[in-house]
């Protein structure tokens, strides 16, 4: 048993000596191989980098509508390349196949402003208030009739035990007429990540809304509604027939129609007649929407906007008509009591305490008047001067840009 027990071993251990090994040869050369590889792997990582980054030029497309209503579409890239504007029955644009996103913005139709009700005349009339003066200053009294007392005239009456005192202001008053503004076209913005070339867009630019045109016929026109529609087309392979699936994709509501007309009264004193007018009512201004530079915050040559290059300003809701005083003396008394005060007042304190005061200003009296300067009147946001009417505008056209 011994013997055999020796024997077995005795096998093992020339088994052992039989096992397989890579000579140090062969480890050579698997390290030359393994080195090569690892030399050849930059160049093909700046090769898949280089690819992952390539892109095509990038790109502005324009549907929008002239001053003739008609529907217009341009295009820009990079690099300078253009297709001017050209007149089209709708808007058409298909994916290009290099893009690797595409934004779509849209702005309905500016509603259009409102005339007024009835004619702007140059004329004002004289209006008396009361009120109570007392130990301080209601509405009515400027800070400057403190100095009255400041200075050492007492009001009659004026103890501690009556401090309600009942003061008279006589002034002239303008009426002047206003038109509402119309409203702003809405903006919808869609952004696609990728799309195939099978894909494309429809678009009709909503209308502009048209300003009030007369006393009978005031109200402004609303805007109509910008659409973008996705198209997707589909070919069988048996047949070779395509069908394309229209589906709307936004539709931009239009602005409305500047539909209220109405007159606010202007008090005179202390200015030239002709410095008053409606400019700063919010309620008549011109809507501003800057449809392209909101898109992009500044636009350049870089994308060529034939919208940015014309004044048709999409979406915009058109201003309201407004008139203004250009002839009418502007006078000022104060009584207090029963005592007038106006004679009081130094002519240069009154003055300071009114910058809109001009030269042109005169003491007559216990009152202050206040003649025409020799300025022009000017009407402001573009408005077309008429007689006494900065005349109504008409809203922004619809449009679509897209950006890929």
């Amino acid at each position: 048993m011994y013997k055999r027990i020796t024997l077995g071993l005795t096998a093992q251990n020339a088994k052992r000596k039989h096992i397989s090994a890579y000579t140090l040869a062969e480890m050579l050369l698997v390290m030359l191989i393994v080195s090569l590889m690892v030399l050849a792997i930059p160049p093909v990582t700046k090769k898949i980098y280089a690819e992952k980054t390539t892109r095509g030029a990038h790109g502005r497309y324009e549907c929008y509508r002239n001053e003739a209503n008609q529907i217009v579409e341009a295009s820009s890239m990079e690099g300078g390349i253009t297709n001017a504007p050209k007149v089209v029955d709708v808007c058409k644009f298909k994916v290009p196949t290099n893009s690797i996103y595409v934004l779509v913005h849209a702005v309905g139709g500016g509603g259009g402003g409102a005339y007024v009700t009835s004619n702007p005349t140059d004329s004002s009339y004289t209006l008396t208030v009361q009120d109570y003066y007392g130990n301080t200053v209601p509405n009515l009294f400027p800070d400057w009739l403190r100095e009255l007392r400041d200075s050492g005239w007492q009001f009659p009456n004026n103890t501690s035990a009556n401090m309600a005192n009942l003061g008279v202001v006589t002034v002239n008053v303008a009426e002047m007429q206003f038109g509402y503004g119309g409203l702003q076209g809405e903006r919808i913005s869609m952004f696609f990540s990728k799309l195939d070339s099978s894909q494309s867009f429809e678009m009709i630019p909503g209308e502009a809304g048209f300003a009030g045109t007369s006393t009978g016929s005031y109200k402004g026109s609303d805007g109509t509604d910008t659409v973008v529609n996705f198209v997707k087309t589909e070919k069988d392979e048996a047949t070779g027939t395509e069908t394309s699936t229209t589906t709307e994709l936004i539709r931009a509501k239009g602005g409305m129609g500047g539909g209220v007309s109405g007159a606010a009264k202007t008090w005179l004193y202390g200015g030239a007649p002709s410095d008053y007018g409606l400019a700063d009512i919010s309620a008549r201004k011109r809507q501003e929407v800057n449809f392209v530079e909101n898109i992009e915050g500044k636009v350049d040559e870089t994308l060529k906007s034939y919208i940015a290059d014309t004044d048709i300003q999409p979406g915009d809701g058109g201003g309201g008509a407004y008139s203004y005083i250009n002839n009418t003396a502007s006078t000022l008394t104060y009584t207090i009591e029963g005592v007038s005060v106006s004679n009081l007042l130094s002519f240069d304190t009154y003055l300071s305490k009114n910058p809109t005061a001009n030269t042109n200003c005169t003491k007559s009296g216990t009152a202050h008047v206040c003649n025409k300067g020799s300025g022009e009147y000017s009407c402001v946001d573009g408005q077309e001067k008429s007689g006494l009417l900065c005349k109504p505008q008409n809203g922004g056209t619809g449009a679509v840009v897209i950006l890929w």
